[in-house]
Protein backbone atom coordinates (compact mmCIF):
# COMPACT_ATOMS: atom_id res chain seq x y z
CA UNK A 1 0.00 0.00 0.00
CA UNK A 2 1.50 3.59 -0.73
CA UNK A 3 0.08 6.88 0.52
CA UNK A 4 1.35 9.68 -1.43
CA UNK A 5 0.41 13.23 -0.09
CA UNK A 6 -0.44 14.42 -3.35
CA UNK A 7 -3.01 11.63 -3.36
CA UNK A 8 -3.93 12.98 -0.17
CA UNK A 9 -4.56 16.63 -1.09
CA UNK A 10 -6.26 15.95 -3.85
CA UNK A 11 -9.40 14.14 -1.93
CA UNK A 12 -9.09 17.36 0.68
CA UNK A 13 -9.17 19.79 -2.73
CA UNK A 14 -12.29 17.11 -4.16
CA UNK A 15 -13.84 17.92 -0.77
CA UNK A 16 -13.67 21.36 -0.27
CA UNK A 17 -15.12 21.75 -4.36
CA UNK A 18 -17.75 19.20 -3.83
CA UNK A 19 -18.93 20.98 -0.64
CA UNK A 20 -18.92 24.15 -2.07
CA UNK A 21 -15.85 25.77 -0.58
CA UNK A 22 -14.64 27.14 -3.61
CA UNK A 23 -12.33 29.86 -2.50
CA UNK A 24 -11.00 27.88 0.20
CA UNK A 25 -10.23 25.02 -2.54
CA UNK A 26 -8.36 27.83 -4.99
CA UNK A 27 -6.28 28.74 -2.13
CA UNK A 28 -5.41 25.03 -0.88
CA UNK A 29 -4.60 23.96 -4.56
CA UNK A 30 -2.26 26.84 -4.54
CA UNK A 31 -0.37 26.38 -1.43
CA UNK A 32 -0.12 22.57 -2.25
CA UNK A 33 0.94 23.01 -5.60
CA UNK A 34 -1.33 20.61 -7.27
CA UNK A 35 -1.94 22.00 -10.26
CA UNK A 36 1.86 21.66 -10.92
CA UNK A 37 1.73 17.80 -10.51
CA UNK A 38 2.56 16.32 -13.63
CA UNK A 39 0.49 13.18 -13.05
CA UNK A 40 -3.22 13.60 -13.92
CA UNK A 41 -5.19 13.34 -11.55
CA UNK A 42 -8.17 10.53 -12.13
CA UNK A 43 -11.61 11.58 -11.91
CA UNK A 44 -12.56 10.13 -8.38
CA UNK A 45 -16.33 9.50 -7.08
CA UNK A 46 -18.11 12.43 -5.30
CA UNK A 47 -17.39 12.03 -1.38
CA UNK A 48 -13.98 10.03 -1.48
CA UNK A 49 -12.49 11.45 1.42
CA UNK A 50 -15.69 10.80 3.42
CA UNK A 51 -15.89 7.26 2.78
CA UNK A 52 -12.38 6.87 3.56
CA UNK A 53 -12.41 8.61 7.02
CA UNK A 54 -15.66 6.82 7.81
CA UNK A 55 -14.35 3.10 6.75
CA UNK A 56 -10.94 4.24 8.54
CA UNK A 57 -13.69 5.05 12.06
CA UNK A 58 -15.17 2.06 11.56
CA UNK A 59 -11.78 0.20 11.44
CA UNK A 60 -10.65 2.24 14.62
CA UNK A 61 -13.91 1.52 16.50
CA UNK A 62 -13.25 -2.31 16.45
CA UNK A 63 -9.88 -2.39 16.88
CA UNK A 64 -10.31 -0.25 19.83
CA UNK A 65 -13.21 -2.98 21.07
CA UNK A 66 -11.82 -5.89 20.09
CA UNK A 67 -10.08 -8.00 23.20
CA UNK A 68 -7.22 -10.04 22.66
CA UNK A 69 -9.21 -13.04 22.67
CA UNK A 70 -11.16 -12.10 19.93
CA UNK A 71 -14.18 -11.16 21.69
CA UNK A 72 -15.74 -7.54 21.63
CA UNK A 73 -15.82 -5.46 24.62
CA UNK A 74 -19.20 -4.07 25.31
CA UNK A 75 -19.61 -0.28 25.28
CA UNK A 76 -22.17 2.14 24.02
CA UNK A 77 -20.39 5.44 24.31
CA UNK A 78 -19.85 7.41 20.61
CA UNK A 79 -16.94 6.68 19.04
CA UNK A 80 -15.80 10.16 17.27
CA UNK A 81 -12.93 10.65 14.84
CA UNK A 82 -11.48 13.56 17.18
CA UNK A 83 -11.05 13.65 20.41
CA UNK A 84 -10.38 10.54 23.01
CA UNK A 85 -12.42 7.52 23.34
CA UNK A 86 -13.73 6.52 26.48
CA UNK A 87 -15.56 3.22 27.10
CA UNK A 88 -19.21 3.25 28.72
CA UNK A 89 -21.54 0.75 29.42
CA UNK A 90 -25.43 2.67 29.73
CA UNK A 91 -27.85 0.42 30.85
CA UNK A 92 -31.64 1.53 29.46
CA UNK A 93 -34.43 -0.04 32.36
CA UNK A 94 -37.22 -1.00 30.52
CA UNK A 95 -40.18 0.23 31.14
CA UNK A 96 -43.49 -1.28 32.53
CA UNK A 97 -45.82 -1.89 29.98
CA UNK A 98 -43.35 -1.54 27.27
CA UNK A 99 -43.84 -4.06 24.63
CA UNK A 100 -41.20 -3.32 21.81
CA UNK A 101 -39.99 -6.03 21.33
CA UNK A 102 -36.12 -7.22 21.96
CA UNK A 103 -34.83 -7.63 18.14
CA UNK A 104 -36.14 -4.27 17.10
CA UNK A 105 -33.20 -3.24 19.56
CA UNK A 106 -29.83 -1.31 17.09
CA UNK A 107 -27.24 -3.96 15.45
CA UNK A 108 -24.59 -3.90 17.94
CA UNK A 109 -21.20 -4.91 17.33
CA UNK A 110 -20.16 -7.02 20.91
CA UNK A 111 -22.56 -4.68 22.45
CA UNK A 112 -21.13 -1.65 20.77
CA UNK A 113 -23.35 0.13 18.75
CA UNK A 114 -21.96 1.17 15.93
CA UNK A 115 -25.02 3.80 15.11
CA UNK A 116 -24.64 5.36 18.22
CA UNK A 117 -27.62 8.57 17.65
CA UNK A 118 -29.90 8.16 15.08
CA UNK A 119 -30.28 12.01 15.50
CA UNK A 120 -26.86 12.16 14.48
CA UNK A 121 -27.34 9.95 11.25
CA UNK A 122 -29.13 12.01 8.77
CA UNK A 123 -30.40 9.98 5.46
CA UNK A 124 -30.40 11.47 2.48
CA UNK A 125 -33.72 11.99 0.20
CA UNK A 126 -33.71 9.83 -2.86
CA UNK A 127 -33.24 11.88 -6.02
CA UNK A 128 -35.61 9.12 -7.60
CA UNK A 129 -38.09 9.91 -5.74
CA UNK A 130 -40.37 12.43 -7.58
CA UNK A 131 -43.15 12.92 -5.90
CA UNK A 132 -40.99 13.79 -3.36
CA UNK A 133 -40.06 17.05 -4.72
CA UNK A 134 -43.91 17.44 -6.07
CA UNK A 135 -44.33 18.24 -2.41
CA UNK A 136 -41.79 20.64 -1.12
CA UNK A 137 -43.22 23.16 0.97
CA UNK A 138 -42.60 26.76 0.46
CA UNK A 139 -41.35 28.76 3.74
CA UNK A 140 -42.71 32.38 3.78
CA UNK A 141 -43.50 35.32 6.39
CA UNK A 142 -46.45 34.53 8.95
CA UNK A 143 -48.47 37.86 7.44
CA UNK A 144 -47.88 35.87 3.64
CA UNK A 145 -48.43 32.50 4.36
CA UNK A 146 -52.52 32.13 4.96
CA UNK A 147 -52.26 34.19 1.23
CA UNK A 148 -50.57 31.51 -0.38
CA UNK A 149 -52.81 28.81 0.57
CA UNK A 150 -55.67 27.74 -1.83
CA UNK A 151 -59.20 26.68 -0.32
CA UNK A 152 -58.16 23.13 1.50
CA UNK A 153 -55.48 25.42 3.30
CA UNK A 154 -52.65 23.78 2.12
CA UNK A 155 -49.04 24.99 0.58
CA UNK A 156 -49.14 25.64 -2.61
CA UNK A 157 -47.31 22.31 -4.42
CA UNK A 158 -44.30 23.02 -7.06
CA UNK A 159 -44.68 20.43 -10.24
CA UNK A 160 -41.41 18.66 -11.10
CA UNK A 161 -39.83 19.14 -14.65
CA UNK A 162 -40.70 16.50 -16.43
CA UNK A 163 -38.31 16.60 -18.98
CA UNK A 164 -34.09 18.15 -19.81
CA UNK A 165 -32.15 18.79 -22.43
CA UNK A 166 -29.13 17.06 -21.31
CA UNK A 167 -25.29 18.93 -22.74
CA UNK A 168 -22.86 15.68 -23.36
CA UNK A 169 -19.09 16.98 -23.84
CA UNK A 170 -17.17 17.74 -20.93
CA UNK A 171 -15.51 14.99 -18.79
CA UNK A 172 -14.92 16.75 -15.13
CA UNK A 173 -17.63 18.73 -13.13
CA UNK A 174 -19.12 22.06 -14.63
CA UNK A 175 -18.59 25.17 -12.74
CA UNK A 176 -19.94 27.56 -14.70
CA UNK A 177 -22.66 28.31 -17.12
CA UNK A 178 -23.59 31.58 -18.97
CA UNK A 179 -26.04 32.62 -22.01
CA UNK A 180 -24.97 35.14 -24.44
CA UNK A 181 -27.17 38.44 -24.52
CA UNK A 182 -26.93 38.85 -27.56
CA UNK A 183 -27.76 35.58 -28.85
CA UNK A 184 -30.48 34.17 -26.68
CA UNK A 185 -29.74 30.67 -28.24
CA UNK A 186 -25.69 30.60 -27.37
CA UNK A 187 -24.71 29.04 -23.78
CA UNK A 188 -21.37 29.32 -22.61
CA UNK A 189 -20.01 26.82 -19.83
CA UNK A 190 -16.63 25.74 -18.21
CA UNK A 191 -15.73 22.93 -16.09
CA UNK A 192 -12.65 21.32 -14.34
CA UNK A 193 -11.32 19.34 -18.03
CA UNK A 194 -9.58 22.29 -18.42
CA UNK A 195 -11.84 23.46 -21.10
CA UNK A 196 -14.70 26.34 -22.08
CA UNK A 197 -17.23 25.19 -24.33
CA UNK A 198 -19.66 27.16 -26.76
CA UNK A 199 -22.88 25.28 -27.33
CA UNK A 200 -25.56 26.51 -30.08
CA UNK A 201 -29.33 25.26 -28.46
CA UNK A 202 -30.43 24.83 -32.14
CA UNK A 203 -28.01 21.90 -33.33
CA UNK A 204 -27.16 20.95 -29.30
CA UNK A 205 -25.17 18.08 -29.86
CA UNK A 206 -22.39 19.70 -31.07
CA UNK A 207 -20.48 22.41 -29.36
CA UNK A 208 -17.17 24.26 -29.73
CA UNK A 209 -14.01 23.38 -27.26
CA UNK A 210 -12.03 26.09 -26.00
CA UNK A 211 -9.19 24.83 -24.56
CA UNK A 212 -7.24 26.42 -21.29
CA UNK A 213 -4.36 23.04 -20.84
CA UNK A 214 -0.95 23.82 -19.34
CA UNK A 215 1.97 23.77 -21.06
CA UNK A 216 2.55 20.42 -21.00
CA UNK A 217 -0.86 19.27 -22.47
CA UNK A 218 -1.17 16.80 -20.00
CA UNK A 219 -2.54 19.09 -16.56
CA UNK A 220 -5.58 19.98 -16.26
CA UNK A 221 -6.81 23.00 -15.01
CA UNK A 222 -10.18 24.33 -13.34
CA UNK A 223 -12.28 27.02 -15.35
CA UNK A 224 -12.73 29.36 -12.87
CA UNK A 225 -14.80 32.28 -14.71
CA UNK A 226 -16.38 33.17 -17.52
CA UNK A 227 -18.09 36.43 -18.64
CA UNK A 228 -20.03 37.51 -21.89
CA UNK A 229 -19.94 41.33 -22.85
CA UNK A 230 -22.99 43.45 -22.47
CA UNK A 231 -22.76 43.61 -26.24
CA UNK A 232 -22.91 39.77 -26.45
CA UNK A 233 -19.81 40.05 -28.82
CA UNK A 234 -17.74 38.21 -26.78
CA UNK A 235 -16.90 35.53 -24.10
CA UNK A 236 -13.79 36.03 -21.48
CA UNK A 237 -12.61 33.35 -19.64
CA UNK A 238 -9.97 32.72 -17.21
CA UNK A 239 -8.07 29.35 -15.18
CA UNK A 240 -6.71 28.69 -12.27
CA UNK A 241 -3.67 28.40 -13.77
CA UNK A 242 -3.62 32.41 -14.48
CA UNK A 243 -4.58 32.13 -18.26
CA UNK A 244 -7.11 34.86 -19.14
CA UNK A 245 -8.55 34.51 -22.93
CA UNK A 246 -11.10 36.25 -24.97
CA UNK A 247 -13.38 34.32 -27.49
CA UNK A 248 -16.21 34.99 -30.77
CA UNK A 249 -19.44 33.68 -30.55
CA UNK A 250 -18.00 31.26 -32.60
CA UNK A 251 -14.98 30.11 -30.66
CA UNK A 252 -12.34 31.95 -32.06
CA UNK A 253 -10.09 33.00 -30.02
CA UNK A 254 -9.50 36.71 -30.66
CA UNK A 255 -7.19 37.67 -27.52
CA UNK A 256 -4.66 35.76 -25.22
CA UNK A 257 -3.86 37.92 -22.37
CA UNK A 258 -0.67 37.75 -20.59
CA UNK A 259 -0.33 35.10 -18.14
CA UNK A 260 0.34 35.87 -15.04
CA UNK A 261 0.63 32.26 -13.61
CA UNK A 262 -1.25 33.71 -10.35
CA UNK A 263 -4.90 31.71 -9.73
CA UNK A 264 -7.64 34.24 -11.29
CA UNK A 265 -10.79 33.79 -8.84
CA UNK A 266 -13.44 36.31 -11.46
CA UNK A 267 -13.29 38.19 -14.41
CA UNK A 268 -15.74 41.01 -15.00
CA UNK A 269 -16.46 43.16 -18.05
CA UNK A 270 -17.47 47.26 -17.88
CA UNK A 271 -20.77 48.32 -19.60
CA UNK A 272 -19.25 49.19 -22.83
CA UNK A 273 -17.32 46.19 -23.09
CA UNK A 274 -14.01 48.06 -23.01
CA UNK A 275 -12.15 46.90 -20.30
CA UNK A 276 -11.75 43.37 -18.62
CA UNK A 277 -11.34 43.34 -14.71
CA UNK A 278 -10.03 40.40 -13.41
CA UNK A 279 -9.54 39.25 -9.59
CA UNK A 280 -6.34 37.37 -8.15
CA UNK A 281 -5.90 35.20 -5.29
CA UNK A 282 -2.44 36.96 -4.29
CA UNK A 283 -5.01 39.96 -3.31
CA UNK A 284 -4.47 42.02 -6.90
CA UNK A 285 -6.67 43.55 -9.70
CA UNK A 286 -5.76 43.65 -13.33
CA UNK A 287 -7.55 45.80 -14.98
CA UNK A 288 -7.62 44.89 -19.21
CA UNK A 289 -7.82 46.72 -22.20
CA UNK A 290 -9.80 44.83 -24.92
CA UNK A 291 -8.62 47.06 -27.47
CA UNK A 292 -5.20 46.00 -27.56
CA UNK A 293 -4.86 43.01 -25.05
CA UNK A 294 -2.73 45.08 -22.84
CA UNK A 295 -2.81 45.12 -19.19
CA UNK A 296 -3.90 49.01 -18.08
CA UNK A 297 -3.40 49.08 -14.09
CA UNK A 298 -2.85 46.65 -11.40
CA UNK A 299 -4.65 47.77 -8.42
CA UNK A 300 -3.21 45.88 -5.11
CA UNK A 301 -6.71 45.76 -3.79
CA UNK A 302 -6.73 43.54 -0.43
CA UNK A 303 -4.15 41.98 2.00
CA UNK A 304 -6.20 38.45 1.12
CA UNK A 305 -7.57 36.41 -1.80
CA UNK A 306 -10.14 39.13 -3.96
CA UNK A 307 -13.08 36.71 -4.05
CA UNK A 308 -15.07 39.13 -6.02
CA UNK A 309 -15.35 42.27 -8.24
CA UNK A 310 -18.18 43.86 -9.97
CA UNK A 311 -18.80 47.10 -12.49
CA UNK A 312 -21.06 50.21 -11.50
CA UNK A 313 -20.39 52.01 -15.25
CA UNK A 314 -17.71 51.74 -17.54
CA UNK A 315 -14.83 53.31 -14.99
CA UNK A 316 -16.11 52.10 -11.29
CA UNK A 317 -16.23 48.66 -10.27
CA UNK A 318 -15.99 46.88 -6.26
CA UNK A 319 -13.88 44.69 -4.83
CA UNK A 320 -14.50 42.34 -2.16
CA UNK A 321 -11.87 39.92 -0.55
CA UNK A 322 -11.21 37.74 2.62
CA UNK A 323 -9.46 40.63 4.58
CA UNK A 324 -13.64 41.72 5.39
CA UNK A 325 -13.62 45.13 3.59
CA UNK A 326 -15.18 46.23 -0.11
CA UNK A 327 -13.16 48.83 -1.94
CA UNK A 328 -14.67 51.25 -4.96
CA UNK A 329 -11.98 51.79 -7.24
CA UNK A 330 -12.04 54.19 -10.63
CA UNK A 331 -9.87 54.12 -13.77
CA UNK A 332 -6.63 55.58 -13.53
CA UNK A 333 -6.72 55.56 -9.91
CA UNK A 334 -4.23 53.67 -8.06
CA UNK A 335 -5.77 54.37 -4.37
CA UNK A 336 -9.58 53.60 -3.56
CA UNK A 337 -12.49 56.43 -3.77
CA UNK A 338 -14.39 54.58 -1.20
CA UNK A 339 -13.66 51.07 1.79
CA UNK A 340 -16.55 49.76 3.46
CA UNK A 341 -16.18 47.95 6.79
CA UNK A 342 -18.59 45.98 9.09
CA UNK A 343 -18.31 42.64 8.02
CA UNK A 344 -17.01 40.26 10.24
CA UNK A 345 -15.56 37.45 7.64
CA UNK A 346 -14.65 36.39 4.22
CA UNK A 347 -16.94 38.26 1.75
CA UNK A 348 -17.89 36.43 -1.07
CA UNK A 349 -19.90 38.46 -3.46
CA UNK A 350 -20.38 41.93 -4.29
CA UNK A 351 -23.73 43.68 -6.59
CA UNK A 352 -24.20 46.48 -7.97
CA UNK A 353 -28.23 47.66 -8.08
CA UNK A 354 -29.32 47.83 -11.40
CA UNK A 355 -29.79 51.20 -11.01
CA UNK A 356 -26.49 52.07 -9.30
CA UNK A 357 -27.81 53.31 -5.78
CA UNK A 358 -26.63 50.45 -4.17
CA UNK A 359 -24.25 47.91 -3.41
CA UNK A 360 -25.16 44.56 -2.20
CA UNK A 361 -22.39 42.28 -0.04
CA UNK A 362 -22.81 38.55 1.11
CA UNK A 363 -20.38 36.91 3.65
CA UNK A 364 -19.63 34.18 5.27
CA UNK A 365 -20.83 36.21 8.68
CA UNK A 366 -23.95 35.36 7.70
CA UNK A 367 -25.31 38.92 7.12
CA UNK A 368 -26.32 40.46 3.60
CA UNK A 369 -25.04 44.40 3.68
CA UNK A 370 -26.70 46.98 1.85
CA UNK A 371 -23.90 49.95 1.01
CA UNK A 372 -24.52 53.28 -0.82
CA UNK A 373 -21.68 56.09 -1.90
CA UNK A 374 -23.03 58.46 -0.29
CA UNK A 375 -24.12 56.70 3.06
CA UNK A 376 -22.29 53.74 3.80
CA UNK A 377 -24.32 51.32 5.34
CA UNK A 378 -28.00 51.30 4.09
CA UNK A 379 -29.17 47.87 5.34
CA UNK A 380 -27.82 44.94 7.80
CA UNK A 381 -29.82 41.78 7.05
CA UNK A 382 -29.13 39.52 9.12
CA UNK A 383 -31.12 35.78 9.06
CA UNK A 384 -29.01 32.89 7.63
CA UNK A 385 -27.71 30.67 10.29
CA UNK A 386 -24.61 30.01 7.85
CA UNK A 387 -22.34 31.12 5.58
CA UNK A 388 -24.07 33.73 2.72
CA UNK A 389 -22.25 32.97 -0.55
CA UNK A 390 -24.30 35.23 -3.08
CA UNK A 391 -26.66 37.82 -3.54
CA UNK A 392 -28.29 39.26 -6.80
CA UNK A 393 -30.80 41.93 -7.59
CA UNK A 394 -34.07 41.91 -8.71
CA UNK A 395 -33.47 43.17 -12.70
CA UNK A 396 -35.92 46.15 -12.11
CA UNK A 397 -34.05 49.66 -11.55
CA UNK A 398 -37.12 51.00 -10.15
CA UNK A 399 -37.12 48.16 -7.08
CA UNK A 400 -34.56 47.27 -4.14
CA UNK A 401 -35.15 43.57 -3.76
CA UNK A 402 -32.49 41.46 -3.57
CA UNK A 403 -32.14 37.23 -3.29
CA UNK A 404 -29.24 35.82 -1.41
CA UNK A 405 -27.89 32.45 -0.99
CA UNK A 406 -27.03 30.22 1.98
CA UNK A 407 -25.04 27.13 3.16
CA UNK A 408 -28.23 26.80 5.56
CA UNK A 409 -30.08 25.61 2.65
CA UNK A 410 -32.21 29.11 2.52
CA UNK A 411 -33.16 31.67 0.34
CA UNK A 412 -34.00 34.50 1.38
CA UNK A 413 -35.45 37.69 -0.19
CA UNK A 414 -35.19 41.30 0.84
CA UNK A 415 -36.50 44.71 0.40
CA UNK A 416 -34.18 47.29 1.06
CA UNK A 417 -36.85 50.11 0.88
CA UNK A 418 -38.57 48.25 3.75
CA UNK A 419 -35.35 47.30 5.37
CA UNK A 420 -36.95 43.46 6.07
CA UNK A 421 -36.77 40.27 4.91
CA UNK A 422 -39.69 39.81 2.37
CA UNK A 423 -39.54 36.09 1.92
CA UNK A 424 -37.59 32.81 3.49
CA UNK A 425 -37.40 29.41 0.47
CA UNK A 426 -36.55 26.32 2.43
CA UNK A 427 -36.69 23.91 -0.04
CA UNK A 428 -33.90 22.80 -0.28
CA UNK A 429 -31.87 20.51 2.55
CA UNK A 430 -28.41 20.82 1.58
CA UNK A 431 -26.50 24.23 0.94
CA UNK A 432 -27.68 26.57 -1.88
CA UNK A 433 -24.62 27.74 -3.80
CA UNK A 434 -26.38 29.82 -7.02
CA UNK A 435 -29.60 31.72 -8.12
CA UNK A 436 -31.06 33.80 -11.54
CA UNK A 437 -33.73 35.96 -11.96
CA UNK A 438 -35.54 35.97 -14.68
CA UNK A 439 -35.04 38.40 -17.41
CA UNK A 440 -38.70 39.92 -16.21
CA UNK A 441 -37.89 39.60 -12.60
CA UNK A 442 -41.08 37.60 -11.89
CA UNK A 443 -39.37 34.33 -11.00
CA UNK A 444 -36.43 32.98 -9.55
CA UNK A 445 -34.43 29.86 -10.10
CA UNK A 446 -32.40 28.47 -7.18
CA UNK A 447 -29.49 25.35 -7.08
CA UNK A 448 -28.15 23.12 -4.33
CA UNK A 449 -25.93 20.51 -3.46
CA UNK A 450 -28.98 18.55 -2.89
CA UNK A 451 -29.34 17.99 -6.43
CA UNK A 452 -32.49 20.06 -7.04
CA UNK A 453 -33.29 23.33 -8.96
CA UNK A 454 -36.36 24.90 -7.50
CA UNK A 455 -38.20 27.59 -9.60
CA UNK A 456 -40.67 30.18 -7.36
CA UNK A 457 -42.97 32.68 -7.87
CA UNK A 458 -41.45 36.21 -6.42
CA UNK A 459 -44.90 37.94 -6.53
CA UNK A 460 -46.55 35.40 -4.38
CA UNK A 461 -44.11 32.76 -2.86
CA UNK A 462 -45.09 29.82 -4.53
CA UNK A 463 -43.28 26.67 -5.94
CA UNK A 464 -43.46 26.33 -9.30
CA UNK A 465 -41.29 23.68 -10.39
CA UNK A 466 -38.75 21.57 -9.49
CA UNK A 467 -36.07 19.94 -11.36
CA UNK A 468 -34.00 16.82 -9.68
CA UNK A 469 -30.49 16.40 -11.24
CA UNK A 470 -28.41 13.26 -11.19
CA UNK A 471 -25.96 15.25 -9.05
CA UNK A 472 -24.72 18.31 -7.08
CA UNK A 473 -25.67 21.63 -9.03
CA UNK A 474 -22.95 24.00 -9.24
CA UNK A 475 -24.29 26.94 -11.18
CA UNK A 476 -27.90 28.04 -12.74
CA UNK A 477 -28.30 30.63 -15.23
CA UNK A 478 -32.31 32.05 -16.78
CA UNK A 479 -32.25 32.99 -20.80
CA UNK A 480 -33.73 35.95 -21.95
CA UNK A 481 -36.67 33.63 -23.79
CA UNK A 482 -37.33 31.47 -20.94
CA UNK A 483 -34.62 28.68 -20.45
CA UNK A 484 -32.51 27.71 -17.48
CA UNK A 485 -29.12 26.45 -17.61
CA UNK A 486 -27.78 23.92 -15.12
CA UNK A 487 -24.27 22.95 -14.62
CA UNK A 488 -23.94 19.94 -12.74
CA UNK A 489 -20.92 18.24 -11.31
CA UNK A 490 -21.26 14.76 -13.15
CA UNK A 491 -20.07 16.77 -15.89
CA UNK A 492 -23.82 17.15 -17.37
CA UNK A 493 -25.12 20.86 -18.30
CA UNK A 494 -29.02 20.45 -18.49
CA UNK A 495 -31.38 22.91 -19.72
CA UNK A 496 -35.01 23.01 -19.49
CA UNK A 497 -38.22 25.87 -19.74
CA UNK A 498 -39.65 25.63 -16.60
CA UNK A 499 -42.86 27.75 -17.47
CA UNK A 500 -44.16 24.83 -20.27
CA UNK A 501 -47.02 23.50 -18.88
Amino acid sequence: MVLKSDDVNYLVYRYLRESGFLHASYIFQFESQLHKNEQEQPNVEPGSLIRVLQKGLQYMDVETHLNEDGTARLCTAPFSLVGKHVCSVHTETRKLGDKTPRGTEPSTHGGHTLVHDAKEKRVARPVENEDESEHMDVDVPDAERDANRGDSGKRRRGRMVEAAQMLHGHTAPVFLCAWCPGQPSVLATGAGDGTARIWDMAHPTDSTVLRHDATDATTRVDITSIAWNEQGTFLATASFNGQLRVWTTLGEQRQVLRQRRVPIIALRWNRKGTLLATAYLDGSIALWDTSNGQQRHEFRAHSGCVLDVDWLDNTTFASSGSDKVIRVWRDFDPQPIKTFSGHKSDINCVKWHPGGKYLASASDDGSVKVWSMTESLVCDFVGHAQQVFLVKWLPRSDKAILASASFDGTVRVWDVHANSCTRVFDAHTKPVDCLAFSSDGRHLATGSFDRKVCVWSIKDGSLLKSFTADDVVHDVQWAPKGRIAVALASSHVAVFDPLLS
